[in-house]
């Protein structure tokens, strides 16, 4: 087994840089928009903040996908 198997790749780094900015850009999206609903009924709100809440892990999904990917030789 060679020691160049045994890096880590490039797409770990660009992987880790676009999930931390990217979730963070979706948190104070929002968190934004759920504070426009503030007058709206209870259950339009937490049915906002379900669905919100759930649908940010299938990009991630695909991401740590795209990550965790054989390397190119």
């Amino acid at each position: 087994m060679s020691n160049e198997q045994n890096k880590p790749s490039s797409r770990s780094g660009i992987g880790m840089l676009i999930l931390l900015v990217g979730l963070t850009v979706y948190a104070f999206l929002a968190a934004g928009i759920g504070n426009l609903m503030d007058d709206w009924p209870l259950m339009v709100q937490m049915t906002y903040y379900l669905i919100a809440g759930i649908i940010w892990i299938f990009p991630v999904k695909k991401l740590l996908q795209w990550m965790g990917g054989q390397k190119e030789e």
